[in-house]
């Protein structure tokens, strides 16, 4: 039974969240139910500092991008919703940052890319998925979001793993080599817990997957928009998955997370779109819900394996009329 205190502790921490997030590009509102609040400026705190240190360590290597934030998605039971976290805070009613077509600095012209570093992919927790196993649900997620989403005219191709280090998050905050991006998008594998809670305290206990979008940056260090669209440019982005859950294949993400379930809604950020939806909770179970569902959600509840109206809708109100901006 839950007490009416705890109702109306509930009701006024949905208040209060509701009015101080900032929405996201297509979302309603984006809030941060029960207990989470009281330790949400310490995770925003935490976060930014972490990529402060990023940036600095980018910049001490004479690096043309930069940080500029970073995604991160929950289960819909850890009372915490996914945020979007930056690296000189401020509103995020857009993320801000968008691929430019033709930059040379990419080397990718129109297409999109994405690789799947097989260093990485293994999972350890439960009952363990190979590196096979993981790139399949991913090369899944990866052609749904190439052949459901038709208003955009570009493809997305996968680059094969060279073999070299294909990321940089993870050596820059000591959890491997400082490698080089070979792609748009980089799933750069499954991370011990240590890693998850440098960006949020206890991030670990939540934390399914995180994305860090990079942008190019001139010799002073400030982001560049090269094609003048208002927004900064691209340069790739990295996404990381949380090897202290139970992950699985085709599960509904009750005991083991769902791969294809959380990538899809990475990739989603690989594409640059934000987070979407109303979140409410429920009080007998304290569980996270979103008004509509979405692939884009801030939590992960049920199996997605399919892009929703929202998804689609998002999508191509960013990439509609790419590579024409």
């Amino acid at each position: 039974m839950t007490r009416p205190s705890d109702c109306l502790a509930l009701a006024a921490v949905l208040l209060i969240a509701a009015c101080s997030e900032d929405p996201s590009p297509t979302a309603q509102s984006s809030s941060t139910p029960a207990a989470a609040l009281a330790t949400k400026a310490a995770t925003r705190g935490s976060a930014v500092a972490m990529l402060k240190r990023v940036n600095a360590g980018l910049a001490a290597r004479h690096a043309k991008f930069q940080v500029d934030h970073a995604e991160w998605v929950t289960r819909d039971d850890a009372q915490e919703a996914g945020q979007t976290v930056y690296a000189n805070d401020r509103g995020n009613k857009h993320t801000g940052a968008h691929f430019v077509a033709g930059d040379p600095r990419r080397g990718h012209g129109n297409v999109i890319t994405y690789l799947v570093d097989q260093s990485d992919g293994a999972t350890h927790t439960g009952v363990g998925l190979t590196n096979a196993q993981t790139e399949a649900a991913i090369d899944r997620e990866m052609h749904t979001w190439d052949v459901t989403t038709r208003c955009s005219k570009f493809p997305i191709v996968k680059v094969k793993d060279p073999g070299d280090d294909p990321d940089l998050i993870d050596g820059l905050v000591g959890f491997g080599s400082i490698g080089t991006s070979f792609a748009d998008i980089t799933h750069a594998g499954w991370l011990p817990a240590g890693f998850f809670d440098l960006f949020a305290p206890n991030g670990s206990q939540f934390i399914l997957g995180i994305t860090f979008t990079f942008v190019f940056v001139d010799d002073n260090g400030n982001p560049t928009d090269i094609n003048h669209d208002g927004e900064q440019d691209t340069a790739f982005h990295e996404t990381y998955y949380n090897d202290a859950f139970e992950w699985g294949i085709d599960t509904d993400n009750s005991t083991a997370i769902d791969v294809e379930t959380v990538a899809l809604h990475e990739s989603g950020h690989g594409l640059d779109q934000n987070h979407f939806g109303k979140i409410f909770a429920t009080l007998s179970n304290q569980r996270l819900h979103f008004a509509p569902q979405a692939v884009m959600n801030a939590a992960i509840s049920i199996q997605k394996h399919s892009l929703l109206g929202t998804d689609i809708a998002g999508h191509c109100s960013i990439w509609g009329s790419w590579p024409h901006r």
